[in-house]
């Protein structure tokens, strides 16, 4: 091997069947979460190659087009290090190492093959419940990541801490991803097996900063803190502007947890109020440049509507009588965007009709605007007299194909918009009735802080 190739590392390999895809994609770990490192297409006989200088040893990962979200296919993770050859063949649910110069490859291959026993209970059409899964992973899987945690003994102690935490990461972020999917049978929230007890800590539980060199480390974290924080008996609702803060209370280092603020600040999508009142004391662990730019761009983002005219509508009531938005000039119109069919929608109406009783007589309007089909106008009538709904009560012309909906891109509802009293935009995605901040927002702009 000649001496610039003793800093190199070349992964060569084949597809031996039909990926759908002439390309294959070598990932790297970033922050604890996968970006693309190079790409490479498929030669007529589906070999592919890469090479490349490695500074810091560490998980690469091939992608031909399993990791999708919904196939969630084979997980092909490799241990890179200078001087490193890997040859592989790669079939549609396994892969073949070849050569002499693979490195910890083949441990690392066995680790995958743990990871990927488990992704068969966590696949969209798996047609798995609970019933298949808990006897698995009260057996065989705990036994499985057990006994391979306690072969883990090379001379390279560096890479034996790595392989160990990720085979940990592996089995804790798919046994809370589990209850993530739709399923056709559900347990009972105490009828866990005890692993998911034993897997909670009281104090800190993510302090080390190797997490962040795993491709699921940030999911390994926030997957952890979404199941104890949804998954386990509350008597209360937990707060988006809570959960950061939360969540913080458990993890250490400076890095760690500027990585999880940065990607759940992505992951809440936080609306201008919420975010207002969260990330103050959140500015102290976002001191790279990579979180400065990306702060500077979200909050451009939060409010590039603002002050903006909004969209003129003009709708019909439940007796006929047209309604149009400019009718209200002078007031400000919460707005809330809904059909008789949604289950979120109907949770918010007697958070809404409580809004509405607190603030009678002042300057503010709440209209609902329901994007009920025309054949079902009748049903919103009805439902409209039935539950005694107050404010302004309309119906959009076509649904979801309206001016309202396509204007503000609403897809999903409910959707809340607020106005000024010159009727200009203060945020086309407000937060909801049921929000613990709205008050404050309604008192703000009514000018009754006390």
């Amino acid at each position: 091997m000649a001496k610039e190739d003793l800093k190199m590392a070349t992964i060569e390999g084949h597809l031996d069947f039909d990926s759908n895809s002439n390309q294959v994609t070598l990932h790297h770990v970033v922050d604890g979460q996968l970006e693309v490192h190079t790409t490479t297409i498929l030669n007529e006989n589906r070999d592919f190659g890469f090479k490349f200088p490695v500074t810091t040893p560490g998980f690469y990962y091939i992608d031909y087009g399993q990791y999708n979200n919904r196939l969630r296919g084979q997980v092909i993770r490799l241990y890179l290090e200078p001087g490193v050859n890997v040859k592989m063949s790669i079939q549609e649910d396994k892969y073949i190492l070849e050569g002499k110069e693979n490195g910890h490859n083949q441990l690392v291959q066995d680790a995958n093959n743990i990871v990927n026993r488990f992704r068969e209970f966590n696949r969209l059409g798996a047609r798995v419940t609970y019933e298949d899964f808990y006897p698995f992973l009260e057996n065989e899987g705990i036994k499985m990541v057990q006994d391979f945690k306690s072969r883990i003994k090379t001379k390279d102690k560096d890479f034996d801490a790595l392989l160990s935490l990720a085979v940990q990461a592996d089995f804790e972020s798919e046994c809370f991803f589990f209850f993530r999917l739709p399923r056709t049978a559900h347990p009972d929230k105490e009828n866990r097996p005890q692993i998911y007890a034993d897997l909670k800590v009281d104090g800190i539980k993510f302090s080390d900063e190797n997490i962040l060199k795993l491709d699921n480390g940030f999911k390994w974290m926030s997957g952890y803190f979404d199941y104890y924080r949804y998954n386990t008996k509350r008597d209360s609702k937990v707060e988006k502007i809570d959960i950061i803060n939360n969540d913080l209370k458990q993890i250490s280092g400076n890095t760690l947890k500027e990585v999880y603020v940065l990607g759940m600040l992505k992951y809440l999508r936080l609306k201008p109020e919420e975010y207002k009142e969260i990330i103050t004391p959140l500015y102290q662990y976002l001191t790279s440049e990579k979180s400065k730019n990306y702060v500077l761009e979200y909050e451009k983002q939060l409010h590039k509507e603002e002050g903006q005219p909004g969209y003129e509508f003009t709708y019909k009531d439940v007796n006929g009588n047209p309604v149009s938005f400019k009718d209200f000039r002078g007031k400000y119109v919460y707005v809330d965007v809904w059909a008789t069919w949604c289950g979120p929608c109907k949770q918010e109406i007697p958070h809404l009709k409580k809004l509405e009783h607190d603030y009678k007589g002042k300057d503010i309007v709440f209209m609902s605007i329901s994007v009920d089909k025309i054949k079902d106008k009748q049903k919103w009538k009805d439902f409209v007299k039935s539950e005694a709904l107050g404010g302004v009560q309309i119906m959009a012309d076509k649904a979801f194909e309206s001016g309202i909906t396509k204007n503000y891109e609403i897809n999903a509802i409910p959707r809340f918009l607020l106005f000024d009293k010159e009727g200009k935009i203060i945020s086309t995605d407000a937060l909801r009735p049921s929000s613990s901040l709205i008050r404050k927002q309604f008192d703000e702009l009514l000018g009754l802080e006390k």
